[in-house]
């Protein structure tokens, strides 16, 4: 009977301590990130077409919280949702990035905002006659992430991001914290002209000022990925671009992609399903960087590329 009690003892406090850990984790704020951006934080693959056996702790995360914001023009529909792939086996950085930051920090509730189009740039559609004068009249209706800077409207991607945020964080029925924005763009501007790819750095920077500013986050960590080393005319200025914004901010940091494959139904142009869920791997193994900084780093330090 004395073992028996004792038994009894030991698992009740057992049970006591796993309840006390459930507890102090539905205490801490939800972790909420970002994921924006073009085509390639879009997600143009297959998981079916992956050359290992894709596993399903990656296809479906039912731990993880998912907003997928429906695209300007489309019926607004979001709501929180469990991350999975979507219904055509296409999936974005958020897979691998939710699923090796889970695995990071085992204590934390993380829920993920997805913004995403492709063919997408930041510059406006009247600052095109610049960038290249044959195309002097050309609209693109509005349709880019440009910010409300220079007393101009903002673009409807960037009006349709700050919103979308909003309504998820006003829907989360739970505290939460904003805790990153992975950014994967860039490809527009690197294949328009060698001038939009030159001012990418002003375009980018302004944005994340923005972004920020919007949101009330001023040190809100942008994790940027690396412009792809296909065949764009202007891919190397851009991606120099990028590497100067990470030098004068603090919390950007640039993940590598330039070695990743792009092999997959998607084209070239796109990452595949072999290297999207490490590009995901990256953007997670930033953000943790980041955090063991403090988030913080002198703007005078390298710029650092992670992922190598």
């Amino acid at each position: 009977m004395r073992y028996t009690s004792l038994v009894i003892c030991v698992a009740a406090a057992l049970t006591f301590g796993t309840m006390a850990s459930q507890a102090a984790e539905l205490d801490r704020p939800v972790k909420v990130f970002i994921v924006a951006g073009q085509s390639n934080a879009k997600g143009y693959n297959n998981f079916a077409e992956s050359t290992h056996e894709f596993p399903a702790q990656l296809r479906h995360q039912p731990d993880i919280l998912f907003w997928p914001a429906q695209e300007p023009g489309q019926e607004q529909t979001s709501s929180w949702t469990e991350l999975k792939v979507a219904e055509n086996g296409s999936f974005g950085p958020e897979m691998g990035f939710a699923n090796e930051l889970a695995k990071a920090m085992p204590n934390e509730r993380i829920a993920i905002i997805k913004c995403a189009v492709g063919g997408t740039g930041i510059a406006r559609s009247a600052d095109y006659t610049d960038y290249i004068p044959a195309l002097e009249g050309f609209k693109d209706g509005g349709r880019n992430w440009h910010p409300p800077t220079d007393g101009k409207e903002s673009g409807k991607l960037y009006k349709w991001l700050i919103k979308s945020v909003d309504e998820a964080l006003t829907a989360l029925d739970a505290e939460w914290e904003l805790a990153g924005c992975l950014w994967m763009q860039g490809e527009h501007e690197a294949g328009i002209s060698r001038k939009m790819a030159e001012n990418y750095d002003r375009l980018l920077s302004g944005f994340i000022a923005s972004v920020r500013s919007d949101l009330k986050m001023p040190s809100l960590p942008f994790l940027l990925g690396e412009i792809n080393s296909h065949t764009w005319a202007f891919g190397e200025v851009a991606r120099k671009k990028q590497a100067a914004v990470c030098r004068d901010d603090a919390n950007a940091v640039l993940v590598k992609t330039t070695d990743l494959s792009r092999k997959g139904s998607g084209g070239a142009s796109h990452f595949d399903a072999d290297s999207m869920p490490l590009l995901g791997f990256r953007f997670a193994r930033a953000f943790i960087s980041l955090r063991e900084e403090g988030r913080c780093r002198e703007p005078s330090q390298p710029q650092r590329l992670l992922g190598t």
